[in-house]
């Protein structure tokens, strides 16, 4: 099983796992050019995707489905509650099943999970080939314990790390934007990010990619040494016992194998 994430942020967000039976590409919030040079530079065959999955309606991670599902008529998975809010286009392509339960793409086991946000409905997803998984869990205002579980006994976890505190709350947001996102329904911060990924490595996950980076209230930096000093502070160190890597919103990541 391979992942690669072609962009992750509030400008758009996208990525794809492929095995040798089926490829799946989770959200789509890039303009097709964009995604197409994306798909390109990480040798990525988008005539190739067997289906779209959808976390949530807003438009950072739907806003390019329409004119990808027109180009290729691939099919897409979101839930119920998300789809009187998508654009009109990608209707026809949605398939009818209850995305509450796990069910079958090729040779991949497809589980999704709630994710606490301020969309109308927002899903997480475990992607599990045998006994191996990826997990994705973005756009959460917090981790709950039911998330934690869901998370467990995957071999890489992409995880929200938008902001960093202290430059949300010293920075020019407006104060109703900063408490959107300090909220429970709003974004991870570095910290509870730090927490959440401190636990899924006691429970045995050594693969970590840190997504979602507020580029106004975050740095890569910022966000990796919250998780690293974490971890080191509780005898992991990072890059021998657990790896860290931060996904980009103006290029795809490399290729994880799992």
């Amino acid at each position: 099983m391979e992942f690669c994430n072609l962009a992750s942020g509030s400008r758009g967000n996208c990525s794809v796992i492929s095995t040798n039976r089926v490829n799946i590409m989770i959200d789509d919030g890039l303009n097709f050019r964009t995604l197409a040079e994306r798909a390109r530079l990480a040798n990525i065959d988008l005539s190739k995707i067997d289906a779209v999955l959808i976390t949530h309606e807003h438009s950072d991670h739907v806003k390019g489905i329409a004119s990808f599902c027109k180009k290729y008529s691939v099919p897409v998975y979101c839930h119920s509650d998300s789809k009187e809010f998508l654009d009109p286009m990608i209707c026809p392509y949605i398939v009818d099943r209850d995305m509450d339960a796990p069910f079958e793409l090729g040779d991949l086991t497809i589980t999704p999970f709630r994710l606490p946000h301020d969309s109308n409905y927002n899903l997480g997803y475990k992607i599990s080939q045998g006994k191996s998984a990826i997990s994705i869990a973005t756009d959460l205002g917090f981790v709950s314990e039911s998330t934690l579980e869901k998370l467990k006994g995957s071999d890489l976890v992409i995880l929200e790390a938008n902001h960093d505190l202290d430059m949300l709350r010293e920075g020019a947001y407006p104060f109703m934007l900063k408490q959107r996102i300090l909220g429970k329904n709003g974004h991870l911060s570095n910290d509870d990010c730090s927490s959440a990924v401190l636990e899924l490595a006691r429970n045995g996950t050594k693969r970590f990619l840190l997504a979602h980076l507020s580029q106004d209230n975050n740095t890569p930096e910022i966000a990796f040494d919250c998780v690293a000093k974490n971890l080191e502070k509780n005898y992991f160190i990072e890059g021998q016992d657990v790896f860290v890597d931060i996904a980009n919103q103006y290029k795809s990541t490399r290729k994880f194998n799992i």
